[in-house]
């Protein structure tokens, strides 16, 4: 699988490898975010399947894309 990377140039990380980050491949994009807080997944239980990861990035980030 190829990934390219999307990210915004406000959220790239120059000095660190634990940063946010949109990758695009041919059929999806992969995000890479923080966990959720335990009280943050409290709040979404029940939605996420057995095979899913629930992640937080900022806003401006996703908005960054369009």
């Amino acid at each position: 699988m190829k990934f390219k990377d999307i990210t915004p140039a406000q959220f790239m990380c120059h000095s660190s490898t634990c940063c946010p980050a949109v990758l695009e491949t041919e059929n999806s994009y992969v995000i890479i975010g923080k966990k959720l807080s335990a009280e943050a997944e409290a709040a979404v239980a029940g939605r996420v399947g057995a095979d899913e990861y629930v992640i937080e990035v900022q806003k401006g980030m996703i908005d960054g894309l369009r």
